[in-house]
């Protein structure tokens, strides 16, 4: 500030003094305040309710208000939930901070979905087979096709992707073993009926002490 009239400054609230053209000073106000000294609060910023909690309480400034928020919550609106925060003023700082690491986050997430997509991670998942490289959460964990990080075709060895005629229905004897997981069970015969002539008969007497032949099968 320069002149006579503005080395006492005489503008309040962040307003700022210049010498008037015919002498004296004259104070430019910020928004929100008003007056020869920008001593005159003209707007009630907080006619808006701009605090977000219902039980927060909105004071008035100069061209500002603040919220007082309930404990748990901050934040310039008390929008930020916090478990540790007392009530009182709520800090912007602290709601601009994870708003930073979000957008960070958040960024970093997609940046990792366009490489999913360089890898052909849709077209690889659900395909049984584990493709490390879309193991990962951008890449939906490839379809979970690696269940707790296990290939569980890593030991299967058949000529042919047991993976792909995994339970068809069709005995695949080639994947029929412990490695290629026995085909999902496609080789096992499915058991007949009980003789009908056995069948309520056998229902009666099983377990009772006596071997009957007719009894004696695992249909009955």
């Amino acid at each position: 500030f320069s002149g006579f009239d503005c080395d006492s400054e005489p503008c309040q609230n962040g307003g700022s003094c210049k010498i008037g053209d015919g002498g004296g000073y004259v104070c430019e106000c910020l928004k929100g305040s008003s007056g020869v000294n920008c001593e005159v609060d003209s707007f009630d910023e907080c006619s808006s309710s701009p605090c977000r909690h219902q039980e927060a309480i909105c004071q008035d400034k100069i061209g500002d208000y603040v919220c007082f928020c309930p404990s748990k919550y901050t934040g310039k609106n008390c929008e930020v939930f916090d478990a540790s925060a007392p009530a009182g003023v709520g800090t912007a700082g602290v709601a601009n901070r994870k708003s930073e690491v979000k957008s960070f986050y958040e960024a970093d997430l997609e940046r990792q979905r366009q490489q999913c997509l360089v890898r052909g991670c849709p077209m690889k998942r659900k395909n049984l087979k584990c493709d490390e490289e879309c193991n990962s959460f951008a890449c939906d964990f490839d379809g979970n096709d690696c269940s707790l990080g296990i290939n569980p075709w890593v030991n299967c060895t058949a000529p042919i992707k047991c993976w792909e005629v995994f339970m068809d229905g069709k005995c695949n004897e080639d994947c029929n073993n412990p490695e290629c997981l026995f085909d999902g069970r496609d080789c096992e015969k499915s058991l007949q009926p009980c003789n009908p002539i056995y069948d309520a008969y056998c229902q009666k007497h099983y377990a009772n002490g006596h071997c009957d032949y007719g009894c004696n099968n695992a249909e009955c």
